[in-house]
């Protein structure tokens, strides 16, 4: 059974400053026929200053877009088409061609844009400025308002899609965030090729006028479903750092999805998030998955293997260090140092090896719990034996 779930919550730096969340999600499941998840991240810089409203309209014309694109497009299109991903069209080294798949997506993507557009604008005619705008948007930008002037960049925010039917799947996205997919026979992958236009703090968007050359997408008829896919904003990637601290967030969800279920893990993400902004990227965080209910218990193993393979390379690297800073350590106090600058760094190299030696203890800790999770081993494993 497919399932699926949407969470957005407003950012620890926008409740300090009294801004509201301006990311926006969705997750619409429909047996027998398909299911879509999206999110949308609108841009913080002040000229953007109506991009959560952006945010909104943009996913729910892409809901509409996708019901529409699905209902009318001949299944057989997308008959027996192994996986094929699309740069963005904007990118100087495609060379992507283009047959009835892609001009059936062109004109979805087309129709996105052009009915997101029209509804900012008519959002924009219906809505002068509030009081709040007024006293808090840079006079340039309310001057371009008032003259109808880039209108689209008021509203500017980003976008990524999945949607999976009963006999294909596909994926879109402009701007930052990442989609990640857990397959039935590796880990993990990132569907949606990626733009490194999206850099810092730099991002595509579809309020840029090539918003159409812009979007990267993917799309498989071959049958072959991934068993759960997680949407996440850049509040949500930013606060971990590297994809894969991010992946192993998403795998601890759905470990939880599998021994405690739906419920209980829907809430303590509802708890979570906003706990997580504000310690990590402080930005608005959003996240969407859609995900096989009776395809995980048959991947939970090795979920839990690749976090087990994540700590054993992290004590890796931790006792390479630790023999590192013992070397140094010794040769520091042979002979005993006299002047002050190697006291100092003694002093340092001290500290660094029992912090990492602190670090390998956690880390020892994680990995006994993690094989006690594993279906075939409850009991307690032996001490890592890794060489120092």
């Amino acid at each position: 059974m497919v399932r699926g779930y949407n969470f957005s919550c407003q950012g620890f730096s926008h409740k300090a400053t009294n801004k509201p969340c301006q990311d926006y999600s969705l997750c619409r499941i429909e047996s027998g026929s398909h299911s879509v998840i999206i999110v949308c991240d609108g841009h913080g810089g002040e000229r953007y200053f109506r991009s959560g409203i952006g945010a909104k309209t943009a996913a729910q014309v892409t809901l509409d877009a996708v019901d529409k694109f699905v209902r009318c497009t001949d299944k057989s299109l997308f008959n027996g088409v192994l996986y094929t991903a699309r740069p963005a069209a904007a990118d100087k080294n495609n060379d992507r061609p283009f047959n009835a798949i892609d001009n059936a997506f062109r004109q979805l993507f087309s129709s996105i844009i052009c009915q997101w557009n029209n509804q900012t604008e008519a959002h924009a005619a219906a809505n002068p400025l509030t009081d709040w705008e007024k006293a808090n948007v840079k006079q340039e930008y309310k001057d371009a308002f008032l003259a109808k002037k880039d209108l689209e960049k008021i509203y500017g925010c980003t976008l990524i899609a999945y949607v999976q039917s009963e006999t294909y799947w596909f994926a879109f996205q402009i701007g930052d965030g990442k989609c990640i997919s857990f397959m039935q026979d590796i880990v993990y992958t990132e569907p949606v090729p990626w733009d490194d236009k999206c850099f810092l703090n730099k991002t595509t968007s579809l309020c840029d006028n090539a918003a159409l050359e812009e979007i990267r997408y993917c799309f498989d008829g071959s049958k072959t479903f991934p068993v759960a896919v997680f949407l996440g904003s850049d509040g949500v990637d930013d606060s971990f750092g590297t994809t894969e601290n991010l992946v192993n967030f998403y795998i601890q969800v759905l470990k939880m999805l599998d021994s405690e279920g739906f419920d209980a893990t829907t809430q303590s993400l509802q708890k979570d998030l906003p706990v997580l902004s504000s310690i990590g990227s402080k930005d608005d965080m959003s996240v969407a998955f859609i995900y096989d209910e009776n395809r995980l218990k048959d991947r939970i193993t090795q979920l839990i293997q690749y976090q087990i393979s994540l700590v054993q390379d992290g004590m890796q690297q931790l006792n390479k260090r630790i023999y590192t800073l013992k070397a140094k350590i010794l040769n520091l106090e042979n002979p005993n140092p006299q002047d002050r600058k190697t006291k100092i760094e003694l002093d340092y190299a001290k500290q660094d090896i029992a912090s990492a030696e602190q670090q390998k203890e956690n880390l020892q800790t994680k990995l006994n719990i993690l094989y006690q999770q594993l279906p075939c081993n409850r009991t307690s494993p032996k001490e890592n034996t890794a060489h120092e």
